[in-house]
């Protein structure tokens, strides 16, 4: 405070002034009986000064951050603690956005710990504290590595779920083709599509081996068991079991049908019937039973099936409903899968992310929903961390070609992970040797970029990957396309069309397999059978109207309504 004890300035007073001590207008007089005056104002100034320092010595400060886990997703409930140098600790608990924070810590040094279930825990030392100021630490943790064979895999985090802010769905962007041909952009539902499939269970061996001794001896006893109370419920719901145990659900059918007449309320029996509806492709004979029975008893795992059920009679926007109910009642990995997946399906691809940063933060374990976080990072747009994620994934279980076949699709969407994309494709052929698809994407990784005068490709590598893949699987259309390709580059057209023709004739509606092929009979001067094919390829790729105001219809976003007025969130 420049001035604080000059009481002669020019100018307007900054001093302190009395009554009969100034001389002109704008001059203070000295003090003349002041001394003691001054002495007592410059000991309060002391004393404000040391005062203020003294508060701002003891002044406490704040630790606050975010816990996330693999690709940056938020941890939520993971445990932090903060160890100071003389043996005392604070522990919090990460809120749902995986944001924790210290209010009231001590200015000094200090140890960071944070965990979860299902993670590595992850150390941070030497963390200074300042008073008066936060300290911002943010924290990585891995993924705990699969159990082995032998081993008690880690303890699930307690499902917690709830909807604690409305989900905003955005457009679907559009995208490069990961298979590097195609004018058609990857829209969820064509990866979805196309690729392996990840909804549903795990597939399960049957219970019994069919036609097995044991097996024919069972359904001996429970034939015999029907013909003496054809009419019993007991005789017809174990007949169907049996039937279910070895796998064949059609023949079930009628037992269970009959059983629910006689006991409309029996729980397993009504689930078992709509299960087999379903296998069965029956959703229309499912819907009234699934609804019946919710009527009688609100459960998770029957709002699931009735999802199914409303999504294969094409109600998108019920079955996104029925899927949101089951994992707001039981948010296991499966309820939460399967509503992220049919989200994604419809291209609401905002909702969706949210969906599955939350599955992934709370099954930080489960491959496949990090492949949905992968699909739904891609779909956005966030193409490093759609191949971070997937590469994770395919991390968990190296056999597991799920991973592999979406991250082969999106192999030239991130150049900065080229390499690690690389990796992963040559350990696919490596630990899945009889899948043509292993090899097809190996070929469309190692020729990725200008499909001619491309220095560094070894043309001669991808070549023999794709016959490779045609070898193993000859109705593969897409590495029939690939391979023709090749050769049109290379101007060997009696090689090309050949393959070009098996393309179109595995998948005649492919746009691209036409525009290839007419390509190579304008080239070779067949102008009549060049222009025969254009004139495919331009119908093919104008959708028929009906189908795009489908598609339109399908694509109304999603969003995830709050809860209910008076419902606590489950």
């Amino acid at each position: 405070m420049g001035g604080t004890n000059d009481f002669a300035t020019e100018g307007p007073s900054r001093g302190l002034t009395s009554p009969g001590v100034i001389e002109g207008p704008h001059r203070l007089r000295p003090f003349t009986r002041g001394a003691p005056v001054g002495a007592a104002l410059l000991g309060w100034l002391l004393a404000l000064v040391v005062g203020a320092g003294s508060l701002l010595a003891g002044e406490k400060g704040r630790v606050t951050g975010t816990v996330a886990g693999p690709s940056n997703v938020p941890v939520p409930g993971a445990k932090v603690t903060l160890a100071a140098a003389d043996g005392g600790r604070q522990s919090v608990t990460a809120d749902q956005t995986g944001n924790y924070l210290f209010p009231s810590v001590e200015p000094g040094s200090y140890t960071i710990t944070a965990g979860a279930a299902g993670y590595q825990a992850v150390t941070r030392a030497d963390v200074r504290v300042a008073g008066g100021a936060p300290t911002t630490v943010d924290l990585l943790i891995a993924a705990a590595s699969p159990a082995g064979p032998n081993q008690n895999p880690p303890a699930a985090p307690p499902p917690s779920y709830h909807d604690d802010t409305q989900l905003k769905a955005s457009a679907v962007k559009s995208t490069i083709d990961a298979a590097g041909y195609s004018s058609q952009a990857q829209s969820p539902r064509r990866l979805l599509s196309e690729g392996p499939s990840l909804s549903g269970n795990v597939a399960k061996a049957p219970a019994r081996q069919p036609g097995s001794p044991e097996a024919a001896a069972k359904e001996r006893e429970l034939r015999e068991a029907l013909r003496a109370d054809p009419n019993g419920f007991d005789a017809n719901h174990q007949m169907a079991e049996y039937y279910l145990s070895v796998g064949d659900s059609k023949a079930a059918i009628p037992n269970l049908e009959k059983a629910q007449e006689l006991k409309p309320g029996h729980y397993a029996n009504g689930h078992d019937l709509a299960v087999a509806y379903l296998e069965t492709k029956s959703p229309a004979k499912a819907q009234p039973l699934l609804r019946e029975l919710i009527g009688r008893q609100d459960a998770a795992e029957l709002h699931n099936l009735l999802g199914q059920a409303e999504e294969a009679l094409d109600d998108p926007t019920s079955a996104a409903q029925e899927f949101q109910r089951a994992a707001q009642m039981d948010p296991s990995e499966k309820n939460l899968f399967d509503w992220g997946n049919e989200l994604l399906f419809h291209e609401s691809v905002e909702p969706a992310l949210e969906v599955f940063q939350r599955g992934v933060a709370l099954y930080p374990n489960s491959s496949r929903m990090y492949i949905g976080l992968g699909i739904a990072f891609y779909s956005r747009g966030s193409y490093d961390a759609a191949i971070e994620a997937l590469c994770h994934a395919s991390d968990f279980d190296p056999a597991d070609a799920r991973p592999y076949v979406f991250l082969g699709k999106m192999y030239n969407v991130s150049v900065s992970h080229a390499d690690e994309v690389a990796t992963r494709l040559k350990r696919f052929r490596e630990t899945n040797p009889d899948n043509p698809l292993a090899y097809y994407y190996a070929a469309l990784s190692a020729w990725k970029g200008p499909r001619s005068g491309n220095q560094g490709v070894d043309l001669a590598q991808v070549e023999a990957l794709l016959r490779k893949a045609i070898a193993l699987d000859p109705q593969l259309a897409d590495a029939h396309l690939q391979l023709g390709t090749l050769y049109h580059d290379q101007q060997r057209e009696p090689e090309a069309v050949p393959e070009f023709q098996a393309a179109v004739r595995l998948n005649p509606a492919n746009p691209d397999a036409h525009y290839r092929l007419a390509q190579a009979y304008l080239r070779t001067g067949d102008k009549q059978r060049g222009q025969e094919e254009l004139q495919l390829y331009d119908k093919l790729r104008q959708p028929p109207r009906e189908e795009t105001d489908k598609r339109r219809r399908e694509a109304k976003p999603f969003g995830v309504p709050q809860n209910e007025p008076g419902k606590t969130p489950p």
